[in-house]
């Protein structure tokens, strides 16, 4: 069979299979005719669709330990409540594809049909897309990789399967902060098990699992690692699973795989009363910190845990989450932390910036000004105290937003060819409907088109 593998950027529009769809109306692609081929849409220049009829897992999986290196993931936010699962991927803004990829069931190898995000990530984009490379060998470590759509869905960053079980992967700031040299997760407690990078469980969960029960059941069972070094290296990973029943969060902490339910029978809520919403502290530290409404006690947790972050994002979707009842409904309070709004100072995402301060000898440092952060620290006595002077006149979150000035002149420039990598935005909001098993994306904060875009599982088994 002829391979096609085609390049997900505007300049290169001419190459794609076009399909223009209405909002929210789903592709009618067939995976027999359109297997490997990338297919854009109309005026949406980075998002494209594409069929993996089959897959190497194991070699892609160790593709990525031999890495060392995977930036597969953002800031990002998720919820769920009632039927609806809406998440955002927060990352540079940069001119990478978004892919839709579809996975169709493999009974000799076990594996459930799904539908999900191979996220904008500088290895899928830069080496794997834009080089155009099918067929020639690449070697990393002990592993190589023969042909790049091998390993393609491996980078899936969110997706439903065709039992209804829906996964995505956010990033959480470790406890130390920025870290240096390898820390493996709960890897290091369990030997035994099938060693397994972050960035392939959500292919692992969508492929493998029928249910919430068996997802935490067969991802306990794995020696889960971490990013050893790269942009990464100073964040652990967590996991939020959802099926018609329940929604969990599986974390690593302390060596250990904890599990945080919020099962339908309780509204969605844990034991402490917090919703199922995930950004990027631990939902097992937060909850301890919450009041009977889901509110956290930000200050006295960030004493705690100083590298807590989104924590207003979390604040932001909890106090709209009640009223999720409809897929409109999640669609439009998931937009409320797309993640140009962390450039309007009037929303005081204080905890987005924790990460830039810093501790000495028991006192804390906040960055005095900008660009010159790291050798511009001025001390004061606490790391909530430390966040807030990063707010004012002058200050470094003044700073980030001179630089980014807005969304509409950020896109502009990209279209023109100009990376903006210092930035963050939302590059895509995914919403699912566990029921119908529907993903509905929305790309770019809908800078282009301003509607989503609907998708199905397919070749169910």
């Amino acid at each position: 069979m002829k391979k096609h593998f085609y390049l997900a950027l505007a300049a290169f529009a001419a190459v794609f299979t076009l399909s223009s769809c209405n909002d929210d109306e789903s592709s009618n692609n067939s995976s027999d005719s359109k297997d490997y081929v990338i297919t854009q849409f109309d005026n949406e220049p980075w998002l494209g669709e594409t069929y993996i009829s089959d897959y190497d897992y194991a070699v892609g999986n160790q593709f990525l330990i031999d890495r060392y290196k995977a930036d597969a993931s953002g800031g990002c936010s998720s919820f769920r409540n009632g039927d609806y699962i809406a998440r955002n991927l927060d990352w540079f803004v940069r001119d990478y594809a978004v892919l839709v990829v579809h996975t169709p069931a493999n009974k000799a190898k076990n594996r459930f049909a799904s539908v999900g995000i191979v996220s904008s990530n500088p290895f899928v984009n830069r080496e794997m897309i834009a080089s155009g490379v099918v067929n020639d060998e690449v070697s990393k470590g002990e592993t190589t990789v023969k042909n790049w759509r091998n390993i393609l869905p491996i980078f899936t960053t969110d997706g439903i399967n065709e039992k209804g079980v829906c996964a995505s992967v956010n990033i959480v700031m470790h406890e130390d902060g920025a870290r240096d040299g390898y820390v493996p997760c709960t890897g290091s407690k369990n030997p035994t098990g099938t060693t397994t990078s972050f960035v392939s469980l959500v292919r692992y969960i969508l492929d493998n699992c029928e249910s919430t029960e068996d997802a935490i059941k067969k991802v306990r069972g794995l020696r889960v690692i971490q990013a050893e070094k790269g942009a990464l290296a100073a964040e652990d990973n967590h996991i939020f699973v959802s099926d018609n029943d329940q929604t969990v969060v599986l974390e690593w902490y302390n060596d250990s795989m904890v599990v945080n339910k919020y099962p339908r029978s309780n509204g969605f809520r844990d034991e402490h009363h917090m919703p199922a919403i995930m950004t990027n502290f631990y939902n097992c530290i937060g909850t301890k910190y919450t009041d009977d409404n889901g509110v956290i006690d930000t200050e006295k947790m960030l004493e705690e845990h100083p590298y807590a972050m989104g924590v207003e994002r979390y604040e932001t979707l909890r106090q709209g989450w009640e009223q999720v009842n409809s897929l409109e409904s999640a669609k439009e309070l998931i937009k409320k932390v797309n993640y140009s709004n962390y450039f309007n100072l009037a929303n005081k995402w204080y905890t987005e910036n924790g990460m830039y301060c810093k501790r000495y000898n028991g006192k804390w440092y906040y960055p005095a000004g900008y660009p010159a952060v790291s050798e511009n620290y001025a001390p004061v006595g606490s790391v909530w105290e430390a966040i807030q002077k990063m707010f004012e006149p002058g200050g470094y979150q003044q700073g980030c937003i001179d630089v980014f000035q807005n969304l509409d002149f950020q896109m502009s420039q990209l279209k023109s060819g100009i990376d903006r990598e210092d930035d963050w935005y939302t590059e895509l909001t995914s919403v699912y409907d566990i029921p119908n098993k529907e993903l509905h994306v929305m790309p770019q904060e809908g800078w282009f088109n301003n509607k989503f875009y609907k998708f199905t599982v397919k070749g169910n088994r």
